[in-house]
């Protein structure tokens, strides 16, 4: 049995093709959709793994509201070799959070590209990037085995069709991946770029030749395929193209663009009037780096501020951030927002928990002039696979949008104005990859 694997940024799903229809795999018992997991990790203190829903609510249940509590902690011993008294061994103590439940790893795909990442100590065993995707991947493995009552003997795995656009960074992300797999033990497999499988699950419904543009819009990239489709669903790729934009990065651009004086930008400090030390807020870019902002020497500057700042509401709500986990119910709270703006011309994001207090009204004219440079690349990058593919707006018949982010009415309007709103056609946006990758197995 040959299965198809979307391993994406924030969601994952996975299918299998009979040869007449797709079905997709409940990968996900806890959560909402099971057919849709989300692509998250949780290890607990103890070294159990948790994925999906569950990972979430265990994060959330055991750290959000939870004041972090550090302690001097043994990690060890090293040599050191003084002029004066020749090699000593020196005790390593740091500083650790003493009650932490576990460790949540969210978009973990989007680091394959990052070459500063290599591995990280959870509870004083140290994972790499690709074993911890590889946990993701064998626990994956395993439900759907459970489901299909029967081994999976190979699968055909969804890739951006660029993960950076630096070629060297490309090419370690692809080669990471990879050994993610090798670490997971799955069985054969091979990769297909997302927007090529999307189009293979297209193809088995059309009975005409067309040109399909696929615009696969997701959380962490955007790809774009140009392909030919035969009127028996034959397909032949003409182009393709993507760039490192994705839903992720829309959450961050409202976080910083709107958010930060909720949680002391502009604030100064003492006498002397100085500005809040801007490392302070860049790291409020991702929930995952405001964890880093628990180290005590930053937990410091912090408490001085709220000492001799002028704004000490907005400076304790940032301490409240930081020392009681609310970065992921934050970015939790922004995502819902920037997904209703998908039809409402308004959205409000609120926190109202102990030491956070905030309204933010965000109109859709303010996110889009927000992430106007986005917007601007993703069309460039449009026009680059049509140019490579050698062909114009005009001979594009059919133009499939896919991924989360291809619902953003910014997104839709660019299609509309280059190919025409006619010719926009919207695919299951989270399972059309799935489904693709799914015929494609078969295929194989």
């Amino acid at each position: 049995m040959r299965i198809g694997l979307d391993f994406g940024t924030t969601n994952s799903s996975a299918a299998v093709f009979d040869g007449r229809c797709v079905r997709l795999l409940n990968i996900d018992p806890r959560g909402p959709e099971p057919a849709i997991m989300r692509s998250a990790l949780f290890i607990s203190r103890d070294g159990a793994p948790f994925v999906g829903r569950e990972a979430i609510d265990r994060f959330t249940e055991g750290n959000v509201g939870r004041e972090i509590e550090y302690m001097w902690r043994y990690i060890g011993e090293t040599e050191v070799t003084l002029a004066e008294f020749g090699t000593v061994i020196q005790a390593l103590y740091a500083h650790v959070d003493s009650n932490t439940p576990g460790r949540l790893f969210q978009s973990l795909k989007s680091h394959l590209r990052d070459g500063g990442f290599s591995s990280t100590d959870v509870f004083g065993t140290r994972y790499t990037l690709e074993q911890l995707i590889a946990v993701i991947l064998r626990i994956v493995l395993q439900r759907v085995e459970a489901e299909l009552g029967q081994r999976v003997t190979g699968l055909v795995i969804g890739r951006p069709v660029h993960y950076a656009l630096d070629p060297a960074a490309d090419a370690l992300a692809i080669e990471r991946m990879r050994r993610a797999c090798e670490i997971a033990e799955l069985p054969p497999f091979e990769f297909l770029p997302e927007p090529t499988a999307a189009a293979f699950a297209y193809a088995s419904t059309v009975q005409r030749e067309q040109r399909v543009l696929v615009f696969d819009f997701g959380g962490g990239t955007l790809d774009v395929t140009v392909m030919a489709v035969t009127d028996r669903g034959v397909t032949t790729v003409l182009a393709t193209d993507g760039v490192p934009i994705g839903g992720d990065l829309m959450d961050r651009r409202i976080v910083m663009g709107k958010l930060l004086p909720h949680f002391g930008e502009g604030a100064t400090l003492g006498p002397r009037r100085l500005p809040l030390p801007a490392i302070l807020l860049d790291h409020l870019s991702e929930w995952q780096s405001i964890v880093d902002l628990t180290q005590p020497r930053y937990l410091d500057i912090i408490d001085e501020a709220i000492r001799t700042g002028n704004r000490p509401k907005e400076l304790r709500a940032l301490r409240t951030l930081v020392r009681e986990n609310y970065g992921l119910p934050l970015y939790e709270t922004v995502e819902r927002a920037k997904v209703r703006l998908s039809n409402d011309r308004s959205a409000t994001i609120a926190m109202h928990v102990p030491g956070i207090q905030f309204e933010e009204v965000l109109e859709r004219w303010d996110f889009e002039r927000l992430i106007g440079p986005d917007v601007r690349a993703v069309g460039a990058c449009v026009d680059r696979a049509l140019a490579a593919a050698g062909l114009s707006h005009d001979e594009i018949d059919v133009v499939l949008r896919t991924g989360g982010s291809s619902r953003i009415p910014c997104f839709v309007r660019m299609l509309a104005a280059r190919f025409g709103a006619e010719r926009l056609q919207e695919m299951d946006v989270f399972t059309g990859v799935a489904s693709g990758l799914a015929i494609a197995a078969a295929q194989g």
